[in-house]
């Protein structure tokens, strides 16, 4: 074989080796499949299947379902109404950004009055937490009892109680016997911006019921200042309030 043909034949083995390689290298990229928290495999010290070990997501079976405390209803108008479910995290330094819950509300014969689908809330960790919904139109029919309940699909994840840093410095409560109106000034007592403040304002009155709840939202508080809010409600109490108790909670 001459030089030249040689170099020939040294070129095309070149050629064919590097396609064999790339060809191999695109055939192993497109059917491997890296492992991740995200790939439906329990692997790489994960805990369950795509939870656990290094994954954010924590393993459903290791914690404990919030516990609903109570529930209560108010009516807002005629025939319309809110309620309120009050719960609890029982595990530590966890927290869900969404997790399902649905209810029912019946009359005192246990017909069933309302039937809400599944919504979604986040619960912190380390504290109590309420959900709220309002404007539930149940017409001339009166609710007795309500069937709170959370979904099974929980998406724990490791977390801190940003609340801590949120105190309540003020409450004024005013217009009891017309329309009451109640004020109050939040303050952000970390060093660095709280947003998407939640926050709940549940009032009892002098045997411990809940006669009266409503919700308003905070873009954001600065470090060290503070943020003035408003709860109001469209006719008088049903009692006298005795004690009055706002719920903040960071949203995701």
């Amino acid at each position: 074989m001459s030089w030249a043909s040689e170099r020939k034949a040294a070129y095309t083995l070149s050629f064919i080796l590097a396609a064999a390689l790339i060809a191999g290298a695109i055939g192993y990229l497109s059917l491997h499949k890296p492992a991740s928290c995200f790939d439906g495999i329990q692997n790489e010290g994960e805990q369950g299947i795509d939870c656990g070990g290094p994954c954010a997501r924590l393993c459903q079976a290791a914690y404990a379902a919030p516990t609903v405390l109570w529930t209560q209803w108010t009516k807002e108008r005629s025939g319309t109404y809110s309620i309120l479910a009050y719960a609890e995290n029982p595990n530590i330094g966890v927290g869900a950004a969404h997790a399902p819950y649905a209810f029912r509300i019946y009359d005192a014969n246990d017909l069933l009055l309302y039937n809400a689908s599944t919504s979604y809330t986040a619960i912190p960790a380390d504290n109590n937490f309420a959900v709220f919904a309002s404007g539930i139109n149940l017409f001339d029919k009166v609710p007795a009892r309500i069937d709170f309940s959370f979904g099974t699909d929980i998406g724990w994840a490791r977390a801190s109680s940003t609340e801590a840093g949120i105190s309540v410095v003020s409450k004024t409560l005013s217009g009891e016997a017309t329309a009451p109106k109640l004020l109050a000034t939040l303050e952000n007592t970390t060093l660095a911006p709280i947003a998407n403040i939640q926050s709940i304002a549940i009032l009892y009155d002098a045997d411990g019921n809940a006669i009266a709840f409503s919700k308003t939202l905070t873009d954001a508080i600065a470090p060290g200042a503070t943020a003035d809010i408003a709860f109001t409600w469209p006719a008088p109490f049903s009692a006298a309030v005795y004690k009055i108790d706002i719920l903040s909670q960071v949203l995701p």
